[in-house]
């Protein structure tokens, strides 16, 4: 059999030349399965050629002549048409099979792995986005101020006065935030303000005497409602829970959820609080404010 089915056997006359500058050589060309064998007229094999690494080094209307490469000195020149047609077919062939070839359950395991990929890397963002949607933007507020309270993470808060209360109400009402907001004045030595998931800001009140503390606060105020904006601290907040705490959650078991203080202080750069583009307030609220620890 040959490596053409309807050849079982293909055989004819040529002419090999082993080296450059010698004579060439009448041998019998024999086309085999995959490769080509050389032999003399007594039919001992003299070379056998593999069809990978055969290709045509020169071709008229008469012959055509074969070679192993640039880097090989033989080659074989045969008349035969139908022997060049032959190995011409295989030559052509193997240089497509030398391409990629994707085969179909190539491209099945490879889809499969991609999908596992894209599944894994996607599952803390289903997870968090579930979660999210649990846990409502009206919530948000009650369900973080649960975890300072049961880790007395904040302590020493003053105690409110209503005219902050009528603040926090009017910037709801004003940006049509919604979650509430929380203005909270610590005792506490704190680094500098926290600007938490749920609205809340919690405020050092040694914090408010430094210069032009009232401009600042109200910079932290116009701060504050960009971080609001479409609950991005509260997303902060769920990227920094494990993947285990948020899955227990979503099945309605207690789930233990961390809030590291560290991670929502407002960085100490005079550009972050500088004095421009405001939310201003009144008077009366930011004497109210400043002395809320005073009472």
């Amino acid at each position: 059999m040959t490596a053409i089915k309807k050849y079982r056997i293909l055989e004819s006359k040529g002419l090999w030349i082993d080296k450059k500058e010698t004579s060439p050589k009448e041998v019998i060309v024999s086309f085999g399965k995959s490769s080509i064998i050389i032999s003399d007229d007594d039919a001992v094999p003299l070379d056998h050629w593999n069809f990978n690494s055969i290709m045509v080094t020169h071709k008229n209307l008469t012959r055509t002549t074969f070679g192993l490469g640039l880097d090989r000195e033989e080659e074989l020149i045969i008349h035969d048409e139908e022997m060049i047609e032959a190995i011409t077919m295989i030559c052509e062939q193997g240089k497509i099979s030398k391409e990629p070839v994707l085969k179909f359950s190539h491209l099945i395991k490879s889809l499969a792995l991609l999908l596992t990929i894209l599944f894994i890397f996607s599952v803390p963002t289903i997870l968090r986005l579930i979660t999210l949607d649990i846990i409502k933007p009206g919530y948000e507020t009650i369900f973080v101020r649960s975890l300072l309270e049961k880790e007395n993470l904040v302590e020493n808060i003053c105690t409110k006065q209503n005219k902050t209360e009528e603040l926090e109400n009017e910037i709801v009402r004003a940006f049509a935030l919604k979650t509430r907001i929380d203005i909270s004045i610590t005792k506490s030595s704190l680094l500098s303000p926290l600007i938490l998931p749920g609205g809340l800001i919690v405020i050092p009140f040694n914090w408010f005497k430094q210069k032009e503390s009232r401009k600042k606060f109200e910079k932290l105020l116009k701060l504050t409602l960009k971080s609001f904006e479409k609950r991005l601290v509260f997303i902060r907040f769920l990227k920094e829970q494990k993947l285990y705490t948020l899955f227990t959650y979503i099945l309605g078991f207690e789930a233990n959820f961390d809030l590291t203080l560290e991670n929502y202080y407002v960085p100490n750069d005079p550009k972050i609080l500088d004095t421009k583009n405001v939310l201003n307030i009144s008077d009366e609220q930011w004497v109210n404010i400043r002395n809320s620890c005073l009472n």
